[in-house]
């Protein structure tokens, strides 16, 4: 829901070189590769973080600067470190007055979290979080909160606010030093996410509408680094707001629409975000969060609801396993993502899609990573094995389903390739996604993840 809800605190054609001698190295020395994989809902990648901070209620943001290191905050005041991708925590900041609802970083160093409640409107740290400082230099017309940060670089940073307005940006080109506010009545009359391609081009979502009841979802371009704005699309249903959103690829992009009831829609765009289409996604469900990995795979929370997933771009959701309250994912990669509800989530690409344990392999079974990846027309998968073995090499897609099989016969010990173009037994193209690669070979097992992107 936008009103902060109760929170309580609780604590190549060819193989390149170095593939061809990984390969043949761990042949001949026998190693067993064994990865460890966490259990993970079916047809997901995605784990709860055991060690990571509970909270009834929901974290409201986090944000990494790379796989390792990042932050989540939430409205109890609190904001967490992670060093070790999520598989412990430490917390940073305890201020029980203030709700933290959006963090951002530009280096491991210097950071910023935003208070939903406003004053202070921000929080920085220059010594990754040890300590914390209210900032003072922010002008008028300052927003009285601020719902999102989007740092494009270690000297532009955009912050804007609030769900229940005005609707205000502020920007920093000097990496925080200085900063300068803009309204944007009357093209909106809330504000709640931005997203940023560089230090000029950009969107911010919210809002427009006298009161929630009224309220139309709204989309906000600049080309021109917030010297003016256009808006992109307005929808046509009363009651609803624009809350967060997701760029897969420069031109795929989807918005999550927040209502109290009756059918909730999500925007998405294939061209960069030039014009949106209004997308069904379910009856009666409070959306929020949306996240996704590719221009298919994504997944949308909501308050106080499950978490959904598709496979095939938004045409069909179902449960996706994972989550409660998610409102926010942050995807670093087509492989690595985290999303904050409840607790802490980590998406991999290793561990999703096929069974649990198959990511391993066994000695004398080496599969190497295809290459390119991601790609269009066509790839190539490298393999080698010790001895001689009966050999199959399938495709599957994210559910689980074969679509194409590469090899499936006798074959001599040493090092090999396979070509796949991307098409399925009938020669049509399968479409853009997350697929697995599977490598089955003297009863032993290997699996890597390949995407294609049309």
């Amino acid at each position: 829901m936008t009103h902060p809800a109760p929170v309580q605190r609780v604590v190549p054609v060819r193989l390149a070189p170095a593939i061809r001698l990984m390969l043949a190295a761990s042949l001949k020395a026998g190693l067993l590769l064994c990865s460890s994989v966490l259990t993970v809902a079916a047809g997901t990648g995605w784990t709860t973080l055991p060690n990571a901070p509970f909270i009834d209620g929901r974290h409201d943001d986090v944000f990494f600067v790379n796989p390792d290191l990042g932050w989540v905050v939430n409205g109890a005041g609190e904001i967490h470190r992670t060093t070790d991708g999520g598989d412990s925590w430490e917390p940073q900041l305890f201020e029980p007055a203030v709700y933290f609802r959006a963090v951002g970083f530009a280096n491991p160093l210097r950071g910023w979290a935003g208070n939903l409640n406003g004053s202070p409107l921000l929080y920085t740290t220059s010594d990754g979080g040890g300590t914390w400082t209210p900032l003072t230099n922010i002008p008028s017309p300052q927003p009285t909160g601020i719902c999102g940060i989007w740092v494009v670089s270690e000297s532009v940073v955009y912050a804007c606010g609030r769900y229940d307005g005005p609707p205000r940006v502020i920007k920093t080109t000097d990496g925080g030093a200085t900063w300068t506010s803009q309204d944007l009545t009357p093209l909106a009359t809330t504000l709640i996410d931005a997203y940023f391609v560089d230090q000029d081009n950009g969107f911010v979502v919210g809002g427009i509408g006298s009161s929630f009841f009224n309220r139309l979802a709204v989309i906000l371009q600049t080309t021109n680094g917030g010297a003016s704005w256009v808006t992109r699309h307005t929808t046509t249903r009363t009651g609803e707001w624009s809350w967060k959103i997701s760029f897969p690829t420069p031109m795929v992009g989807y918005v999550s629409i927040e209502r109290f009831s009756d059918q909730a829609f999500f925007l998405k765009t294939t061209d960069g975000g030039q014009t949106w289409q209004d997308k069904f996604f379910l009856s009666a469900y409070e959306e929020q969060g949306i996240g996704f990995a590719t221009p298919a795979l994504g997944w949308i929370g909501g308050w106080t609801g499950p978490t959904y997933e598709t496979t095939d771009a938004g045409t069909t959701w179902q449960l996706a396993g994972f989550g409660q309250n998610i409102n926010r994912f942050r995807m670093l990669s087509p492989a690595l993502g985290y999303a904050v509800g409840e607790t802490v989530y980590k998406y991999t690409l290793e561990t999703a899609g096929l069974a649990a344990g198959e990511a391993g392999s066994a000695p004398g079974l080496r599969l190497a990573q295809n290459y390119p990846n991601p790609f269009q027309g066509t790839t190539t998968i490298g393999y080698a094995i010790a001895g001689e073995s009966v050999v199959r090499m399938s495709i599957y897609n994210a559910a689980g389903r074969r679509v194409a099989t590469l090899a499936d016969g006798p074959v001599l010990p040493g090092e090999h390739e396979l070509v796949w173009d991307g098409r399925d037994p009938q020669g049509q193209p399968v479409g853009s996604g997350v697929y697995w690669i599977r490598l089955e070979a003297g009863g032993a097992t290997e699996v890597k993840p390949l995407l294609i992107t049309r």
